[in-house]
């Protein structure tokens, strides 16, 4: 019979709704500044391509130094991480207002990925530890609902805000809300990782069924070298990451375009992009738990399955706009649920993917576990967005640049489905 209350005791969810605040803090920045792009294009005259570096100087650092904040996450625990990459994030944003040109945004947004580094691998650890492996996926993606929540404001409410203020009024506004996410975690977030509350909690939530397959260590010697020397050892991790690197591009290069190409190619108005970008943005709220529920429940916990599933339907979705989006531009009914199932399909994948990154990782290693992931996703987030503008500016129009992400996305899922065969979940 179904009970409320053993719902919110399985699924904690006061403890992912603090933690989703700190996706929401950071997403209602970067996603927001990508909505903001046609005024920011306009107000220093660059190109798509030039526009398409922003997401990759946000991402630059950030994967530069995936490994080492996932380590610095393990050794310090989640509080500190979190307090120390909302705020300084936060900081940073704000200093956007005052660039006098793009090349000072740029800079301003390599320092951003660097903080925004320390987020993710915190987030993660406070999960794997407090979480049930059987709920792992779903919980994942609830607590990531927040970054879909975040970019959904971004992308709706910041391009209406810098159509009366300016762009560089609007991500003040943003700014000031990652700095109030530091001191809200800094106040009331519990850590994790404060001696014997929590080891407690690390014994009790110990997965007593841990499958074979996932990464063990005898050796003591847990040094960053050996540490990543057992990482590289694991086969199925590095295929992981292989195919979160091409389901990136997703991440990396649809976001930064989808208000160019609304308004270059369909001719929208500024503030009816950002109105599709947000319900994009609703399409990956949804998205996140929904990809874990579906492997957690309806897959039997098969990640890989899960994440087969993820990349065919991607590459639909990205062959159904270069095909058919641009030919029935005027029925905007058609652009409204489009724009949401590719919210789902895009943006909703991470949690689901980061549960596998995890689970094949011991709890001790969960920071640099996903750090290690991050530089594959980052890599895919750093170099698509360039490359997707840069089809779109030699050609005239975003056909190609939807059509390669699309084969890209194929034949990176085929490859992955033939050679993990042998890893199939039971």
């Amino acid at each position: 019979m179904f009970n409320i209350s053993n719902i919110r005791d399985k699924y904690q969810f006061k403890f992912l709704f603090l933690l989703s605040t700190a996706y929401l803090a950071v997403d209602i920045n970067i996603q927001g500044i990508m909505a903001l792009m046609p005024f920011i294009q306009d107000d220093f005259a660059i190109t798509r391509a030039q526009a398409g570096l922003y997401s990759t100087s946000y991402f630059l650092t950030a994967t530069a130094i995936a490994i080492f904040t996932g380590t610095i996450v393990d050794k310090i625990g989640s509080k500190k991480g979190l307090v120390l990459g909302t705020s300084s994030v936060g900081v940073i944003v704000l200093l956007h207002s005052l660039a006098p040109t793009f090349t000072v945004v740029l800079v301003l947004a390599f320092f951003t990925g660097l903080f925004f580094s320390i987020i993710t691998p915190s987030l993660n650890k406070a999960v794997m530890i407090r979480v049930r492996p059987e709920n792992r996926a779903t919980s994942m993606g609830i607590m990531q609902m927040g970054g879909g929540v975040g970019g959904f404001l971004g992308a709706t409410f910041l391009p209406l805000l810098g159509g009366i203020l300016g762009w560089r009024n609007a991500i003040i506004f943003s700014g000031a809300l990652a700095l109030i996410s530091g001191l809200f975690f800094y106040k009331y977030f519990e850590d994790d990782f404060s001696q014997d509350e929590s080891e407690n909690k690390i014994k009790n939530n110990r997965d007593k069924n841990e499958k074979d397959k996932n990464l063990r260590s005898e050796n003591n010697d847990t040094s960053f070298k050996n540490t990543i020397l057992i990482l590289l050892k694991n086969k199925y991790l590095l295929m992981v990451c292989a195919l979160g690197t091409a389901l990136s591009f997703s991440i990396g290069s649809i976001p930064a375009h989808y208000t160019l190409f609304l308004t270059r190619d369909l001719n929208l108005a500024g503030t009816q992009a950002g109105v599709f970008l947000g319900l994009m943005q609703i399409g990956g709220i949804v998205g996140r738990p929904a990809w874990g529920w579906l492997s957690d429940r309806m897959l039997g916990g098969s990640r890989r399955r899960a994440l087969i599933l993820v990349g065919l339907s991607l590459t639909i979705i990205n062959m159904f706009y270069a095909y058919v989006i641009t030919l029935y531009t005027a029925f905007l009914p058609l652009l409204v649920i489009s724009s949401f199932i590719l919210g789902i399909l895009a943006l909703g994948w991470m949690g689901l993917y980061f549960t596998t990154i995890a689970e094949l990782v011991t709890e001790k290693f969960t920071g640099i576990g996903t750090g290690f992931a991050l530089v594959f996703t980052r890599s895919g987030v750093v170099i698509s967005p360039p490359i997707f503008g840069y089809l779109a500016d030699i050609t005239g129009s975003y056909h190609y640049s939807w059509l390669g992400i699309g084969i890209v996305i194929f034949l990176a899922t085929l490859i992955f489905s033939i050679i993990s065969r042998k890893y199939e979940e039971n």
